[in-house]
């Protein structure tokens, strides 16, 4: 199983790098401040530094306590990844207010919140209120 974890880390100090290295063929500053390639550029390299240190981890455990996947977060990730899936399916024909507000009622539920006053707001505040801070405050068009 270690051999399985250090695989995959291998191959996502990859993905980082080539994130990284892609992100450098655009500008990480211009005259407003950072450029469109300065969040990505950073994004990858916290990744990397991640990646690194889970490496680290793997490489110090003994085999006595092998890193297990377990069931319940494997089923959390699955079904994260299968709301990110509709909602990309689902941003061009219904608009990323309705969208995004579907996909944070559905992923707030789906990862165990059973307070409808706290998922309301946060699927409110994170559709409806992102929106507006794109496009009012910082002029950037969305869906």
């Amino acid at each position: 199983m270690k051999r399985g974890w250090q695989a995959a880390v291998a191959v996502l100090l990859v993905v980082f790098a080539f994130f990284a290295f892609e992100s450098l063929r655009l500008s990480l500053r211009d005259a407003l401040g950072p450029g469109p390639g300065f969040f990505p550029f950073w994004l990858s390299v916290a990744g990397g530094v991640l990646a690194v240190v889970l490496l680290v981890q793997l490489h110090r455990e003994s085999e006595s306590e092998p890193l297990n996947f377990d069931r319940a977060g494997l089923r959390g990730v699955a079904m994260v990844l299968a709301g990110l899936i509709v909602a990309t399916a689902l941003l061009e024909v219904l608009g990323f207010r309705i969208a995004m507000l579907l996909l944070l009622v559905y992923l707030l539920v789906a990862l165990g919140v059973r307070n409808w006053i706290a998922i309301g707001l946060v699927a409110v505040a994170g559709s409806f209120g992102v929106f507006h801070v794109f496009s009012g405050l910082l002029k950037v068009q969305l869906p």
